[in-house]
């Protein structure tokens, strides 16, 4: 289709305008619920860009819509970022967008907003190419807020809040310019134990709770060890991240003291199974311990509030599915090879689109997972260029194969 290689055409004609977006977005501090400017100048530029449909949702998250064919293709990037400081060591600027030697530098590169900008650029091209023409696809491009502070909650709200339901989701977190399939889930869980305090002088009187926690803490550590792996994701994790205490005084014995555990989910692994487990373990030594999964409040830059238990399911796509294929395939042609599909370490937004809600997810992205968050963020920008071709090719490649399937 003559249309469809314009597309390509469009966004290999574009680089320069794909590099000064990206710069653009680096140079837009946009930290967890900070994201207001970054949203308004996304906004603005897909309405420059001949978007059909541009607007900032009741949480904040920037929404572009082109088309209204019957497939339903949501292209998702975060654009809040962690933040900086000041013991990171930056070899250029962090909000700068510095470019050397075909790399491109700054905080949130990697995570997401190259993927955003190729996601944005790739909806102009369509829009160039097609103008009003018949799509068949809707394509959503977000920029989604907050998910660094709670992952997977800014689709949820898209999708239950805003009504807006895609039968497909592309995030844009790292994956190299490989075809991603699903992750580990995570939750969060809080483990208290109190004690009986006493003066420090007669500390034989009371009833340590740290003490009794270093136990359970030790017994934990252990327990790591023995997660066992569950193909495709491998094993679990299970660290102690933080550790708290309470006493009269500092001169008292200790009365409370609690431990708030990350925990990393594999196949099989469910809310009910962890929580069992550390309950079996609690009984095993002999202490009487509260165990819980807390809930993540917060409050979005336009001030929305919201709650959510703090539970970020596991989730996989099987390879032979039609999106797996499609991204496999617009890959392809871009890259000229053929590459096998894999998994994240950390966590996406696809708990809420896969792991809550069942709709098929798959990732692809310019950029190295482990640069996410640290102080060598960058990404080469031809594989920026790359991506945008995908990003292009790819509803088409998967509206074709889901009408061949009917």
């Amino acid at each position: 289709m003559k249309r469809l290689h314009n597309v390509s055409k469009n966004i290999q004609n574009q680089t320069e305008e794909l590099n000064h977006l990206i710069r653009d977005m680096i140079r837009i501090r946009s930290y967890s619920g900070e994201e207001g400017e970054l949203v308004s100048f996304l906004v603005k530029k897909m309405e420059e860009y001949g978007f059909d449909e541009c607007f900032s949702d009741t949480l904040g998250n920037a929404v572009g819509r082109i088309g209204d064919g019957p497939v339903k293709i949501l292209f998702d990037g975060h654009i809040d970022t962690v933040h900086v400081t000041e013991n990171e060591n930056w070899e250029y600027p962090p909000f700068e967008g510095k470019i050397v030697d075909g790399k491109i530098y700054g905080r949130g590169v990697v995570d997401e907003k190259s993927a955003v900008a190729g996601f944005i650029l790739a909806g102009k091209a369509i829009k160039q190419a097609f103008g009003m023409g018949k799509l068949p696809f809707t394509l959503y491009v977000v920029g989604s807020v907050m998910e660094e502070d709670c992952d997977g909650y800014p689709l949820l709200h898209l999708i239950e809040k805003e009504g807006i339901v895609p039968d497909y989701v592309v995030l844009g977190e790292p994956t190299d310019m490989t075809v991603y399939r699903g992750q580990r889930g995570r939750m969060e869980i809080k483990v208290s134990i109190k004690g009986i305090s006493a003066h420090g002088a007669h500390n034989e009187k009371g009833d340590n709770a740290i003490y009794k926690m270093a136990k359970f803490v030790s017994a934990l550590e252990e327990m790591d060890r023995g997660l066992k792996p569950a193909e495709p994701l491998g094993k679990g994790s299970l660290t102690v991240s933080n550790i708290k205490s309470r006493a009269p005084s500092l001169c008292s014995v200790s009365d409370f003291c609690e431990v708030h555990i990350d925990r990393r989910l594999t196949i099989g692994e469910t809310v009910e199974s962890v929580l069992e487990e550390l309950k079996l373990l609690a009984r095993e030594i002999g202490l009487d311990v509260e165990i819980k999964v807390p809930d993540y409040i917060g409050k979005s830059w336009k001030g929305t509030s919201f709650s959510q238990e703090a539970y970020f399911p596991t989730w996989t796509l099987d390879e032979g599915h039609e999106l797996c294929q499609a991204a496999a395939a617009a890959a392809e042609q871009v890259l000229g090879e053929k590459k096998a599909s894999s998994f994240w370490k950390f966590s996406t937004n696809g708990v809420a689109t896969a792991g809550r809600l069942g709709i098929p997810t798959i990732g692809f992205a310019p950029g190295l997972e482990e640069l996410a968050h640290s102080d060598k963020e960058y990404i080469n920008l031809e594989d920026l260029h790359h991506a945008a071709l995908v990003y292009g090719k790819l509803p088409f490649i998967l509206s074709d194969l889901v009408k061949d399937s009917i």
